[in-house]
């Protein structure tokens, strides 16, 4: 498996890999989400699982393939209970959320419609990270 050189790429490319990373390991919902403007971070990436086991797997290949491309992978947070797990990687922060946490929580109702960001060409793509 080859991994992309993200080390000095801009956050939404970082993103979008992200975004990758999950949708090829089978994270339903997955979704890209702007947060220009923010002082948290540039980019929320949001993707569901349906177990713990699941999000701690996706949680794990996620931070394994941004680290490889070059990524600063900040801290991981939530894989004790892998309900909701964040993974900080400063201008971008992934969430993975169990199915129920997700449903509870409904992380994505705090962003306005333009904010989500089309990722549908990932789906596409046959690479596999």
């Amino acid at each position: 498996t080859s991994f992309p050189e993200l080390a000095t790429a801009d956050a939404l490319t970082v993103a979008k890999y992200a975004c990758r990373v999950l949708v090829q390991k089978l994270a339903g919902g997955v979704k890209l989400i702007s947060a220009q403007g923010s002082a948290l971070t540039d980019y929320f990436v949001v993707g569901y699982a349906g177990t713990a086991t699941h999000a701690r797997a996706l949680a794990g290949y996620v931070t394994d393939a941004l680290a490889a491309a070059g990524v600063d992978v900040r801290r991981v947070e939530g894989t004790d209970t892998s309900e909701w797990v964040l993974i900080d990687c400063s201008d971008v922060i992934v969430h993975i959320f169990r199915k129920s946490a997700g449903e509870f929580y409904n992380f994505e109702r705090l962003f306005k419609a333009e904010a989500f960001v089309e990722i549908d060409d990932l789906t596409a793509d046959t690479e596999q990270v």
